[in-house]
């Protein structure tokens, strides 16, 4: 047995613990101390990017490759690296060269380019890493670009809990007919065979590359924000092979404590149910994407497509169990986000308060206009 396979990055040990916030307490202390000293700003925004390539991407994860981790916990990782790690330099290599040098994907097309970092938008990543250890599936949306979203950050809000809402729908009437059309392929003790097992197995490579990708599209600007919009060509090496590194961290950690937001979720270790999962919310974030340009919580959609699933399945086909014990996993997942978002405002009150020159630009100062239109 290797030793990745021995360690479990689920249940980390009280040492793990003490060595990680030890860590975390060091990189709050070194992004004070540039600060304060008067640090480059540039640099210290390169230093918060590589942050929140670990944070954000070990946070949001969960929501793409972590249905994928759990049914290929048997696959070496030097084979998911090559394949999610080349999607990620292509994918962005193809927005450098059409954007101009910008690899946000026109997701920060609202929000103005910040060169003057604020201490709070530099240890909002250093926040979200405390938090994605606490196992909260938090919005990465909220709590990092929301510091930068100035005028568009009610736009956000309100396109992630149309996303929730939409995700949960979506998923009742799809699981819904797939129960229908086959519901001994969902019966609690159901375990498909081998054959099956196998053909479905090669299908989840494509849809899990077909989600990565939408994900990308979406989520790269919560950690792009922290770089100068156009990048040159050293720059943009540079935050590809970053951006490699924290998911090579991700993959090596099986997804880290994060991960058992889906490991708890109904028969999701099975190819087929990851697969379908894949390309459905694939297909919702694609769909989030053509409607507008405005940044979103990926998070609530997935946590939105979670609940519905498990709610319809456990509605038709597992009758015998208590439906409390359903909307506990459910509401668990929800309540987390939710706190998540608490975090986020409490920021947001501590920024508004603490930097008044950029009140300007902050969502309470937006809620209080009254010529501003309210749309997606």
């Amino acid at each position: 047995m290797s030793s990745n396979q021995e360690i479990d990055y689920q249940h980390p040990t009280k040492k793990d613990q003490v060595r990680f916030f030890v860590f975390t307490l060091f990189l709050v202390f070194t992004i004070c101390a540039g600060y304060f000293l008067g640090f480059p700003r540039y640099y210290l925004g390169w230093f918060s990017f590589a942050i929140a390539s670990f944070s954000v991407a070990g946070n949001d994860a969960v929501q793409t490759i972590g249905t994928f981790i759990e049914s290929k916990k048997s696959v070496h990782w030097l084979q998911k690296i090559l394949v999610f790690g080349g999607l990620l330099f292509f994918v962005h290599l193809g927005a450098w060269f059409l954007h101009g040098g910008e690899i946000h994907f026109h997701r920060l097309d609202s929000i103005p380019e910040t060169k003057d970092f604020n201490l709070l938008q530099l240890l909002a990543p250093v926040i979200l890493v405390v938090i994605t250890r606490l196992r909260a599936p938090v919005s990465t949306t909220f709590l990092v670009l929301g510091l930068f979203g100035g005028k568009s950050i009610d736009q956000m809000l309100t396109k992630s809990f149309f996303g929730y809402g939409l995700a949960f729908l979506v998923a009742i009437v799809v699981w819904a007919i797939l129960v229908k059309v086959d519901p001994h392929e969902y019966h609690e003790v159901h375990t498909p065979d081998p054959v099956t097992e196998r053909r479905w197995s090669q299908l989840q490579w494509l849809s899990t590359m077909y989600l990565w990708v939408a994900w990308l599209f979406q989520d790269t600007a919560n950690i792009a924000v922290f770089l100068p919009r156009q990048l040159g060509i050293i720059e943009f090496l540079t935050a590809v092979f970053i951006l490699i590194v924290a998911l090579l961290v991700i993959i090596r950690t099986n997804g880290g404590t994060i991960q058992r937001v889906v490991s708890e979720k109904s028969d999701i270790q099975w190819a087929k149910a990851a697969t379908i999962v894949d390309l459905v919310y694939g297909s919702l974030l694609f769909f989030f994407q053509y409607i507008s340009n405005v940044p979103m919580s990926t998070t609530w959609a997935f946590l939105g497509l979670l609940a519905g699933r498990e709610i319809i399945l456990n509605v038709i086909t597992y009758k015998d169990l208590p439906y409390l014990d359903t909307f506990r996993k459910v509401g668990k997942d929800v309540v987390l986000a939710t706190i998540g978002i608490l975090v986020s405002i409490l920021v947001f009150f501590l920024s508004y308060f603490l930097y008044p020159e950029q009140r300007a630009n902050t969502p309470l100062e937006f809620w209080k206009s009254p010529t501003q239109e309210d749309s997606l």
